[in-house]
């Protein structure tokens, strides 16, 4: 028993040093996020071959993982792209209904698929890439960018009347994405994701074991899928988020440069 378990991990050992794996995935995005208005025709984003190898690009657009059916469409949904090659995807409204008062958020899949290889035991994966598209309605009020100026916040008590969570509200009618939250000059770093509107997002604290103020830095993403400067808010405790305004972290100034003129 003892040596037919050696040779099937010799065996397994020896495969895998046999496949050769492919290099880092070719196809580009051109941005990390696509806003469709609800004027606009539609909204594109450019696909970049940077590798050495041809693709075939699929594309289909989703409301989340196992939810296929929305209206909007993705076109083409299958391309191939030839190295330094680049193609223009387009997503355009069908039909369907959709909120007026708030935006949607869908997301936009592309896969590239490698060609067979004609090698032997090579292994290949076919990559997918994942970003957000957002559905804006024309007649929204106030813009996106001030969004994150009008976040509600508070320091809750946990479940079950135990911890501490930090609850942020969104009363505006605008997604807001944050890059990251830091509790109390690094205590803590929540890997938060999105507010959606009018909605509320709850997140456990453990920098603190009870309701109590804190200190809370963050930095958000803008339409471009820029990060916005990062900001801080003085969080109070209470049941239910309330306005807090923010103000700008300082930034530190910028080196001089040494007096024989190296800038480093």
């Amino acid at each position: 028993m003892c040596s037919n378990n050696r040779f099937r991990w010799a065996f397994a050992l020896l495969l895998t040093l046999g496949l050769q794996w492919p290099a880092v995935a070719g196809v580009m995005l051109g941005g990390t996020r696509v806003i469709l208005g609800e004027k606009d025709r539609e909204a594109s984003i450019p696909v970049k071959n940077t590798g050495i190898s041809p693709y075939v690009v699929q594309a289909w657009i989703d409301a989340g993982e196992g939810k296929n059916k929305t209206p909007l469409l993705v076109t083409p949904p299958l391309s191939r792209l030839d190295p330094g090659k680049e193609n223009i995807l387009r997503i355009l409204r069908v039909a369907g209904e959709l909120p007026a008062d708030r935006e949607s958020v869908f997301w936009l899949n592309v896969k590239e698929i490698p060609e067979k290889s004609n090698e032997e035991n090579v292994l290949q994966i076919a990559v997918r890439s994942r970003i957000k598209v957002f559905y804006r309605p024309s007649k929204l009020p106030g813009r996106s960018d001030e969004s994150r100026g009008q976040l509600k916040w508070a320091v809750s008590t946990g479940p079950e009347a135990q911890g501490a969570v930090l609850k942020i509200g969104n009363p505006t009618p605008y997604n807001v994405t944050f890059t990251g939250l830091n509790i109390n000059s690094g205590q803590q770093s929540i890997n938060a994701d999105m507010v959606p509107p009018f909605g509320e997002m709850s997140y456990p604290l453990t920098a603190v074991k009870a309701p109590q103020a804190v200190q809370v830095n963050f930095t958000t993403l803008n339409d471009y899928g820029g990060e916005t400067p990062e900001e801080r808010v003085q969080v109070p405790a209470g049941a239910e988020p309330v306005a807090v305004k923010a103000e700008l972290v300082p930034q530190p100034a910028p080196s001089a440069p040494s007096a024989d003129g190296d800038k480093r």
